[in-house]
């Protein structure tokens, strides 16, 4: 196989370009019909020529309609860049008005803390005061007696009071009597 592609070789290599025939290609293109070209060129443009204009005003009144389309659609991509600009501000002031009201909630929060002690230590001073003045009255006062006693001082006070009769002041103080006016039953 490779002494046939040596030998192959060597003979192209030896051989003269006189050698070598070329092709008569004149007799092909006696084969071929001829026409001429102003005739092609006819039969091409003349459907074609008429159909140029329509397709023209096809595709101008196409550009027209997407370039009012565009149009539309720019004014509303402005119109809706507004509106997101909008809620993006409303948005970021929102956030402002909640950091104040959290900040708010918390100092309730530790007033509110604050008064839960205070409450708690005035409800300690209360009990205490409480504690130590029953543990003195009771001390005082015999259980056993304790009821009779206290309802013979009542008594005692009861009887000691002088009965007025007629206008009393606030205080204790009998009044002057009022002048007497004419009754209304004439």
């Amino acid at each position: 196989m490779i002494a046939l592609g040596i030998n192959s070789a060597a003979a192209v290599y030896t051989m003269t370009p006189a050698d070598f025939a070329l092709p008569n290609v004149s007799m092909l293109a006696e084969l071929i019909p001829h026409q001429k070209i102003s005739d092609l060129m006819a039969d091409l443009a003349g459907p074609a020529s008429k159909d140029v204009p329509s397709a023209q005003q096809q595709h101008a009144a196409a550009l027209q309609e997407n370039s009012s389309l565009l149009q539309q659609n720019a004014a509303r991509l402005q119109q809706d860049s507004i509106a997101l600009a909008s809620l993006r501000q409303s948005v970021a002031d929102e956030q402002v008005v909640v950091k104040k009201i959290s900040a708010q909630i918390t100092d309730e929060h530790e007033d509110v803390k604050k008064m839960s002690a205070q409450l708690s230590t005035l409800i300690a001073k209360v009990d205490s005061l409480k504690n130590a003045m029953t543990s003195d009255v009771t001390s005082s006062i015999p259980t056993k007696r304790a009821r009779h006693r206290l309802s013979r001082v009542m008594r005692n006070k009861m009887a000691r009071q002088p009965n007025f009769v007629g206008p009393v002041s606030v205080g204790g103080a009998v009044l002057s009597a009022p002048a007497t006016t004419p009754s209304p039953h004439g």
